[in-house]
């Protein structure tokens, strides 16, 4: 039971670490194309239900504490009431940087039958997934 809380409480912090920054450029040497690519990916494979692929591609440090569970239970929550997922609408990248590590993220807006869901994907850079948000904008 701890470690559900430990897990469910740092995917929390990697939220917090999405939602609290101010966007920039992307940091030196990140690829816009590349960081909208990967993220773009992870956003389907979360629509899809990949959950195990997701945490496959998370920074090490960061996938230690997170399950293939808690990332269901963020994307079945956070979606709940959107519908089926139909398409990806758009996409943009923005860079940002917390306690000194600046990294990408992706924004990717997606199309549900009921309602939109937004995908902010935070990549370090190696493009190594280190957080991610997902709501209903």
């Amino acid at each position: 039971m701890r470690e559900k809380i430990r897990s469910g409480l740092t995917l929390a912090v990697l939220l917090l670490l999405l939602c609290g920054c101010q966007g920039k450029p992307l940091p030196e040497g990140m690829d816009e194309e590349i960081l909208l690519k990967n993220g773009r990916e992870v956003a389907v494979q979360l629509a899809g239900g990949d959950y195990q692929g997701v945490l496959d591609r998370m920074r090490e440090d960061v996938a230690a504490s997170v399950a293939a569970e808690d990332i269901q239970n963020l994307v079945i929550q956070q979606t709940d009431g959107a519908g089926t997922y139909k398409q990806i609408d758009s996409a943009m990248a923005t860079g940002q940087s917390s306690d000194g590590e600046e990294y990408g993220v992706a924004v990717i807006y997606c199309s549900y039958t009921k309602k939109n869901v937004l995908f902010r994907l935070a990549f370090d850079v190696n493009y190594a997934l280190i957080g991610m948000e997902v709501k209903k904008p």
